[in-house]
């Protein structure tokens, strides 16, 4: 049986339901951000499909996500955390975050972010950056 977490905030639903995700909103959300704008919508339904994903509707529709990869022991790598232009200064980014933060399956696990610009939002919640670690990047070549 699936169980699945559901959060009531004001009209936004918050859920980490994966049989509600709407691929074709989470692309078109994606398509907006500076990381995630190239990626070909079949990358994004396999990302989707391998994820622990957080989802935010509005009316039924999807009007945000936010992608855990994780193997639920050590760590959990938070990814593509968006929320709809229509939708943002509502506190639903926080939101998002404090869901994927308690969430029973990854609450104990190490959490690993990149931001280039919402370092504030993640240091609430007790992210640093550690200096004394670097970051290596592998891309592979297009074919």
């Amino acid at each position: 049986m699936l169980t699945t977490m559901e959060e009531r905030y004001n009209k936004y639903i918050l859920t980490d339901d994966p049989t509600v995700v709407d691929v074709n909103a989470v692309y078109n959300l994606l398509r907006k951000t500076y990381w995630g704008k190239d990626r070909p919508k079949e990358v994004v339904e396999k990302s989707i499909q391998n994820s622990l994903c957080f989802s935010v509707f509005h009316d039924g529709k999807q009007i945000g996500i936010a992608r855990v990869i994780t193997d639920y022991a050590t760590y959990s790598s938070i990814l593509d955390v968006v929320i709809d232009e229509l939708h943002r200064g509502k506190g639903l980014g926080k939101k998002i975050v404090e869901l994927m933060m308690k969430h029973p399956k990854i609450k104990d696990t190490k959490k690993i972010l990149w931001t280039e610009d919402a370092e504030k939002l993640y240091e609430q919640y007790g992210f640093a950056v550690n200096p004394k670690m670097k970051v290596l990047f592998h891309y592979p070549k297009n074919k």
